[in-house]
């Protein structure tokens, strides 16, 4: 390689490193942002319906799974409703939205493992306890459901932050 061919070269990769990188399509911001709203919709509901009832309810839909020693189920059942509803109020509001939305998604990657392995053990559930005793699904459906849901949380991690109002709001007043 002669010495021109090399200055080339290096005058070719320093215009590259100065362009600015792309900012995304709106579309996909609008996207992110309906994504995180949804899907703090859906926490927010199924918080919600957990909360105002008995731990002891979801407690025994929890027994069912055979996965927690019987001493934690209790405990459990009383601290998911309040993380789903944490998780929920932060993306609809748009606090945290990053945080939050990866949360979201390693909660729907628990709830699909604990789901599959009552398949694979052979553990019919009448209901998942998904959303307490408001909605009744099986574990197949809520498995279809988590999935789509764990791709939005996916979508809110990586375009939901454009348009997220407290975290914006927080961010002026800093």
């Amino acid at each position: 390689m002669s010495r021109k061919d090399r200055k080339n070269k290096h005058s070719e990769a320093a215009a590259s490193a100065a362009v600015p990188a792309q900012a995304p399509d709106p579309r996909w911001e609008i996207a992110g942002a309906a994504a995180r709203v949804i899907l703090g919709g859906v926490f927010l509901l199924s918080g919600l319906h957990k909360a105002f009832a008995a731990p002891e309810e979801f407690a025994a839909v929890i027994e069912q799974y055979r996965l927690l020693p019987p001493q934690r189920i209790l405990a459990f059942a009383t601290a998911v409703p309040w993380i789903e509803i944490f998780v929920g109020l932060s993306l609809v509001a748009g606090y945290w939205v990053r945080a939050t939305a990866a949360v979201a998604g390693g909660l729907f990657v628990m709830f699909l493992a604990a789901l599959g392995s009552t398949l694979v053990r052979g553990i019919p559930l009448e209901n998942c306890g998904c959303f307490g005793g408001g909605i009744h699904l099986t574990a197949a459906q809520a498995m279809g459901l988590d999935s789509i849901l764990l791709c939005l949380a996916y979508c809110a991690y990586r375009f939901g932050s454009s348009y997220a109002p407290l975290d914006a709001w927080i961010d002026r007043g800093a």
